[in-house]
């Protein structure tokens, strides 16, 4: 049998790299491709090959050549789809987003930043606002805390979606919301005015879930169904339960009507999510219009708070 060359190694070598890189997306209508196939091989071997420097802001924000072949073939094969079918087709799962200085998905970025900011703001209200000995203000920055770190991880995630900018993310957010759920659970049913074990068996429990949920999904091949199910679940536990206790409470505390308010607009924000639509203008997806959507639900979030705190005296 002849030998292969070393010209076809490197070829077969990036091929190997480039399907790892792509892992664990599922293939899509797009990358299956024929001239996609065809565009991202001749690209790999006449530009990654011999060592050529990517421009400063891939390099800074970690693109690798097989993965800027795999971008530019992907918008060249989507140019070409659209005149011949009309249809824009998604490559590796995801839809062919417009990056912008390496940024690969810039409105979610961009609202995700929104999120953080206004989080920070609120948390800096509610060291203000909450006293001390206030028996829900520990839970109420943690949260607050928490979902500042899950905004930050989900900007850092849209600017790249590699493997641990993506677990970071996603662990981060379900960290943020079993957080809010002890805060509901506590404050909806009065564990702080009852036999502390009571709160510590629902702090333990929760903990307990979230070990176990970081630990299975780190340990065994990632889940997304299953991650975003738990997500689902143990938000809904939280929600729910601050649906339920602000119609209840209504009349007496007419404040509720904000957390009311807020779990309305979190429902419908989030069926933005369904849509899943091709991104407008190359940027704009239902995902970034989800976040977009949140910014200003934050608000309303932390005023109910600051005066439940109120209604509530330490």
């Amino acid at each position: 049998m002849r030998p292969l060359s070393h010209r076809t190694l490197t070829h077969a070598a990036s091929l190997a790299l480039l399907m790892l890189l792509a892992s664990p997306s599922i293939a899509s209508s797009g990358d299956r491709d024929p001239t996609y196939i065809q565009c991202t091989s001749t690209c790999l071997t006449e530009s990654c090959t011999t060592p050529t420097p990517l421009p400063l802001s891939l390099r800074l924000t970690l693109w690798t050549c097989p993965q800027n072949c795999a971008y530019t073939c992907m918008h060249a094969v989507t140019t070409t789809l659209l005149t011949t079918t009309g249809r824009i087709h998604q490559f590796h799962g995801k839809w062919p987003f417009t990056r912008v200085l390496g940024i690969q998905e810039p409105a979610s970025v961009i609202f995700s930043l929104l999120n953080l900011y206004f989080h920070q703001k609120g948390f800096k209200r509610l060291r203000r606002h909450i006293p001390r000995s206030h028996p829900t203000r520990v839970l109420s920055l943690l949260h607050s805390g928490s979902a500042c770190i899950g905004w930050f991880w989900s900007a850092v995630f849209h600017t790249r979606d590699v493997a641990v900018t993506e677990k970071l993310d996603y662990f981060s957010a379900v960290g943020s919301i079993t957080i809010g759920t002890v805060l509901a659970w506590h404050r909806i049913f009065g564990l702080h005015g009852r036999p502390r074990y009571n709160s510590h068996l629902v702090v333990a429990g929760f903990a307990a879930f979230y070990v176990c949920h970081v630990t299975y999904l780190s340990l065994w091949p990632f889940d997304y169904a299953y991650n975003m199910a738990a997500g689902v679940v143990v938000g809904a536990l939280g929600n729910v339960g601050w649906l339920v206790w602000g119609v209840a409470v209504w009349r007496r505390r007419p404040y509720a009507g904000k957390i009311v308010g807020m779990v309305v607009g979190l429902l419908a924000a989030m069926a933005l999510e369904l849509l899943d639509f091709a991104p407008l203008w190359g940027v704009l997806d239902a995902h970034s219009l989800w976040h977009a959507a949140t910014v200003p639900l934050v608000g309303v979030y932390y005023g109910f708070l600051v005066e439940d705190a109120r209604w509530e005296p330490a």
